[in-house]
């Protein structure tokens, strides 16, 4: 193999192993260690809601959601419990605090919220 092939193939895997280290780090980022204090804090109507069971079985959201713990769970909740704006506004679309499973927050700053 010439030098300059060598140099593609490792330029190539250099580039799909950093890719995949991004696209590791944006969905951790704030997931789950930070969330309960974004949804603490959220303020605004920039929020939807998805129930769980409409995301695939290979969706990485759904997957997260699954294995969260139920002190994840509960810290979540709690954060939402303590943001009254956001507590009104869910149970004006007849949310359940109890069926809030998950969180996720947008680059544009918006919510989703996650229900089982």
């Amino acid at each position: 193999m010439n030098s300059i092939a060598k140099i593609s193939v490792i330029a190539t895997l250099s580039a799909l192993t950093f890719a995949g280290i991004s696209q590791a780090a944006s969905v951790e980022m704030n997931w789950p260690d930070r969330i309960d204090q974004t949804v603490r804090t959220f303020k605004g109507d920039n929020f939807r809601v998805v129930d769980v069971d409409t995301l695939s079985r290979q969706n990485q959201t759904r997957m997260r959601v699954d294995k969260a713990t139920p002190g994840q769970r509960a810290a979540l909740q709690a954060a939402v419990e303590a943001n009254r704006p956001l507590l009104a506004s869910l149970r004006a679309r007849n949310v359940e605090l109890d069926n809030v499973a998950a969180a996720k927050q947008a680059a544009d700053g918006g919510l989703t919220i996650y229900l089982r």
